[in-house]
């Protein structure tokens, strides 16, 4: 079994290097932002990414730093290959190295203005309050360390096709472990 997680800053393109592994590679897919919306839903809720952000620091402060991967945890179906995306703390990628042993960490990186220009609709949309959430990651979470945990990194400041072209160079490498 091969497990991935993907780290990176807001809009570096973790989602599409993650669709991207899932079709290409067959990896089945979790995203620890997904566990956060849905409990959103559940509450009638907006998931933008400003509820999920309090929402997933409230979880953290009152139930601990790895709250977020217990909840994702429980909607993994152990498969052959399994790619988890978004761990804002250390601690989320330690509950899933104690779980299955091994895990490869790659980071992906791409330029803050070229992020900027990616956001959604649930995004903020002035850039001083979408800078704000790196902020607030590395000083509420830790994502200094989530970054500094990677073995790899994917570059992600070109084209869609550069892009691909990359992941797979990295896939490759892991691929060959």
């Amino acid at each position: 079994m091969v497990v991935i997680v993907l780290v990176g800053l807001a809009r570096s393109g973790k989602d599409t290097a993650a669709d991207y592994i899932q079709r290409r590679f067959g990896f089945s897919k979790y995203t620890f932002s997904s566990v956060l919306a849905d409990l959103l839903k559940e509450k009638k809720l907006n998931p933008t990414k400003a509820a999920m952000i309090e929402l997933g620091s409230m979880l953290r402060k009152e139930q601990g730093m790895d709250v977020v991967a217990k909840m994702l945890d429980k909607k993994i179906k152990e498969k052959d290959n399994l790619l988890l995306v978004g761990p804002r703390s250390i601690e989320e990628i330690d509950y899933f190295k104690q779980k299955f042993g091994k895990v490869k960490i790659i980071k992906i990186v791409a330029g803050k203005d070229v992020r900027f220009t990616r956001r959604s609709d649930l995004d903020p949309q002035n850039e001083k309050e979408f800078n704000a959430r790196d902020e607030s990651d590395f000083q509420e979470k830790g994502m200094q360390k989530v970054l500094d945990a990677a073995q790899l990194q994917m570059n992600n400041f070109g084209s869609l096709d550069e892009f691909r072209a990359e992941v797979d160079s990295v896939m490759q490498l892991v691929l060959a472990e």
